[in-house]
C-alpha cells in the first residue's frame, strides 16, 4: 500500500528552540517519515491508533476548544504572521507519559486543529520504556532506517516516530494525526515551492 506520508528524510525532524533558559525539542515534522512507500501499517484498532487522541483530547479537536481544557502557554510569542503551525507547552501537567519521565511535551496545531504531541525522553533507559511502550500501543514492532536510529509505528489513524541521538540515547518523538500529517506536509511544500521561485 502507498502511503501519502511517504518518507523523504530520515535523518530527523527536531529543531532546538531555548525555552526559559533551557534548551528543549520541537519536531519540525514535514515529509520525514522513515518508513518507505510500500509500508503496511501495524494492525488496526489498537490502544494508540483506535484512541487517535491524547491525554483523552482527540486530535482533529479546534484549538479553542482544547484551551478550555488545558492551559496552554505559546511556546514563541515571535512566531511568523500567518504560520499554519502553532507550537504549544503546558506549564501545569507533569512531564511523563505513564512510567516514562520526560524532558518537554510540545502540543502542535495547524490550521488552529490539534494535530501532534512532541516529546523528548532523559536518557536511554526513558527511551528504551518509550519504545517498548509504542509496540504494545500500536500493536507491533516499528518500521526502522538503515541507521536504526528513526522508527515509525504506522497507524491506521495516528502513527509515531521516535528518532534515538546514537550519543546520549535520549529520545525525540513525534506523535500524530495521519490525515493532518499529510495536510502539513502538503502546506509545507507548496510554501518551499513558492519560497523556491523567488530564488
Amino acid at each position: 500500500m502507498h502511503l501519502s506520508i511517504a518518507a523523504r528524510r530520515a535523518d530527523g525532524f527536531f529543531r532546538p528552540i531555548v525555552v526559559a533558559g533551557m534548551i528543549c525539542f520541537a519536531a519540525f515534522p514535514p515529509g520525514v517519515l522513515a518508513a518507505g512507500p510500500d509500508s503496511e501499517p501495524l494492525a488496526a484498532g489498537m490502544p494508540a491508533d483506535k484512541g487517535n487522541s491524547f491525554r483523552g483530547v482527540p486530535f482533529g479537536a479546534p484549538l479553542a476548544k482544547v484551551q478550555t481544557i488545558w492551559q496552554l502557554e505559546p511556546l514563541s510569542e515571535d512566531g511568523e504572521p500567518g504560520d499554519p503551525l502553532k507550537l504549544f507547552i503546558r506549564n501545569d501537567e507533569t512531564k511523563r507519559i505513564g512510567g516514562v519521565a520526560l524532558q518537554e511535551i510540545v502540543y502542535y496545531f495547524f490550521e488552529e486543529t490539534f494535530y501532534a504531541v512532541g516529546v523528548c525522553t532523559t536518557d536511554s533507559c526513558q527511551t528504551e520504556i518509550l519504545r517498548e511502550a509504542a509496540n504494545i500501543a500500536f500493536g507491533g514492532c516499528p518500521h526502522v532506517n538503515k541507521e536504526g536510529n528513526s522508527l515509525v509505528w504506522l497507524g491506521k489513524n495516528a502513527s509515531m516516530q521516535l528518532n534515538v541521538n546514537p550519543v546520549t540515547g535520549e529520545g525525540r518523538a513525534l506523535i500524530f494525526n495521519n490525515d493532518l500529517q499529510a495536510r502539513y506536509e502538503k502546506s509545507f511544500l507548496e510554501a518551499a515551492k513558492k519560497a523556491a521561485s523567488e530564488l
